[in-house]
């Protein structure tokens, strides 16, 4: 029997094929990173301390394989309910939201040791993070309660697919791009003041300085693709930008926590020479750095 298509069906059946082969893409990058940082991974872990950046270290780095499992279930399983698929979406934009909720406090926590590491300073931190976190998680919240799921008219494509509008999720991307913003620009001014003080002499300045010019355009250029995908595409290619969006944080985050804690740990990288500049924030206790 020859399954007759509507246009609009077809039209839709290539939009998730495209999203299916994004999504693999993703899958594909993350587990090429893993496996090519794997090494340094096993190092790091059997060394650090753990503290509260470890704990987030850790959060950022294998929790982005419950979202990658719940794609790849998604969409190479047939016949799946509307239901089932109203779950699958849901978890997956959760565990979005809690990367990226960990992600960000490492820079926090990097910051506010890099400012003097002083209570008040950090106190100050946590409530403004607070002030970005809780609008967030509403707006996730009421994006999620707000998605229509629907069944696939191509079903060997894909089970299901979500036709939500995403403009409300743009809320949530622009405060977290605010926070990015705000936080990078503290990061990048004091790097710019201990470079002009110090020079590039030093490991850790040289790694500061080059870290924070990549995580500012990587991770602002992944922030703002998110949302103009999001406005301008169909619901699936959004979906896709925003795993892409917390892969690629995830990655870039714990890319720069090993590499800092491995050149903290050399002795030359802490030679201030006869300069009073304390750098051991970067392996002091709140770091999580052996």
């Amino acid at each position: 029997m020859v399954l007759l298509l509507k246009q609009a069906d077809i039209s839709i059946g290539t939009t998730l094929q495209h999203a299916n082969y994004a999504f693999f893409a993703i899958v594909g990058l993350w587990v090429y990173d893993f496996a090519l940082t794997f090494d340094e991974e096993v190092e790091f872990m059997l060394n650090a301390r753990w503290k509260i950046a470890t704990l987030l270290y850790v959060i950022c780095r294998y929790l982005p394989f419950a979202m990658v499992i719940i794609d790849v279930f998604r969409i190479v399983q047939p016949g799946l309910s509307v239901k089932t698929c109203m779950t699958c979406f849901a978890l997956n934009g959760y565990v979005g939201v809690i990367v990226l909720c960990c992600a960000e406090p490492l820079f926090i926590l990097r910051l506010c040791a890099f400012l003097g590491g002083r209570r008040r300073t950090l106190i100050i931190a946590l409530c403004n993070y607070a002030l970005f976190l809780i609008p967030m998680l509403v707006t996730v919240t009421l994006y999620n309660s707000s998605s229509i799921v629907l069944q696939s008219p191509i079903p060997q494509v894909a089970s299901c697919y979500s036709n939500r509008d995403g403009r409300i999720l743009i809320i949530a991307y622009m405060l977290l791009i605010i926070g990015e913003l705000e936080i990078l620009s503290f990061t990048l001014y004091r790097s710019w003041r201990l470079y002009r003080e110090i020079g590039n002499e030093l490991p850790l300045v040289r790694i500061l300085i080059r870290h924070n010019v990549s995580y500012f355009a990587c991770g602002l250029f992944f922030s703002v693709m998110a949302p103009a995908a999001i406005y301008t595409l169909p619901g699936s290619y959004g979906d896709v930008a925003s795993d892409l969006q917390v892969v690629m944080h995830a990655i870039l985050v714990t890319r720069i926590h090993r590499e800092l804690c491995a050149t903290a740990r050399r002795p030359e990288a802490s030679s201030t020479r006869n300069v009073s500049l304390p750098l051991t924030f970067l392996a002091g206790p709140s770091s999580g750095c052996p």
